[in-house]
């Protein structure tokens, strides 16, 4: 079985329950991600697995967003915090606000001992840093393209790694060689359908996965059953999920 760590079900054009059929057919698990308070309640019996938190696109959500993030959180005991983080390309909600919702969800995650899907755009170097402040170690960086040393740092911290459908891509994006060079015990895979398709389609999905673990086996000179339960057991150390049981 291979396990999605980031799928947005609400942005697909495919019902959720054909897409959890989609990805069963092709054995794979998925978590739900979350990204503002109507969604949350959206996909809260949409997916057996499945993870809340205020994406830092929606920051102009008016509500006690965070309240209600914690009752949510509360409600479903294992769900993990994401997808959150900060996001520093022009035209995105002002940093100072970012930084204080950012570093809220981490003293969050770290009271309630959940897992937390961490978008890092532009901001790597702040990601680190409240990481750092707050003591968050249970984390993965999701659709990580970074450099080495940035990887080196996460890592550091106690962080995984999430490969996505740009490993796909031509000509090979740099972030290959990165995860050729991590401990294999912090890599995770994703999705993070619909966004981040693989090569030659206009849209991601969980049933993808196998296609995105193949490339990344080959480039880790792994056979594909090798990288598949790794990366499975790397998930259900992270996020304490049973995902066979979630299949």
């Amino acid at each position: 079985m291979w396990v999605d760590i980031n799928a947005h079900l609400e942005l697909m054009s495919s019902p959720s329950d054909e897409v959890l059929k989609e990805a069963g057919l092709v054995g794979v698990s998925f978590i739900a991600t979350g990204t503002h308070p109507d969604q949350w309640r959206w996909i809260e019996d949409k997916a057996p697995c499945v993870a809340f938190g205020l994406h830092p696109h929606h920051l102009t959500q008016k509500s006690d967003w965070l309240s209600i993030l914690e009752d949510v959180l509360l409600r479903h005991q294992k769900s993990a915090i994401g997808e959150i983080g900060l996001d520093f390309r022009s035209g995105m909600p002002e940093q100072t606000a970012q930084i204080h919702a950012f570093e809220s969800q981490l003293a969050l995650a770290r009271s309630l001992d959940r897992a937390v899907i961490i978008h890092a755009v532009k901001s790597h170097n702040e990601v680190i840093s409240l990481l750092k402040k707050v003591r968050c170690e249970r984390f993965v960086i999701h659709a990580f393209t970074g450099s080495i040393d940035i990887a080196r740092a996460y890592l550091s911290l106690g962080g995984y790694l999430s490969a996505g459908g740009l490993m796909t891509r031509k000509p090979k994006p740099r972030a290959l060689s990165v995860f050729q060079s991590i401990p294999k015990d912090r890599i995770l895979l994703e999705s993070d359908a619909p966004d981040l398709p693989i090569a030659g389609k206009r849209e991601g999905s969980p049933a993808h996965l196998p296609l995105i673990g193949r490339v990344l086996a080959q480039e880790l000179e792994l056979s594909e059953s090798a990288l598949q339960l790794l990366c499975t057991r790397n998930a259900q150390t992270l996020f304490d999920y049973d995902f066979f049981q979630s299949n």
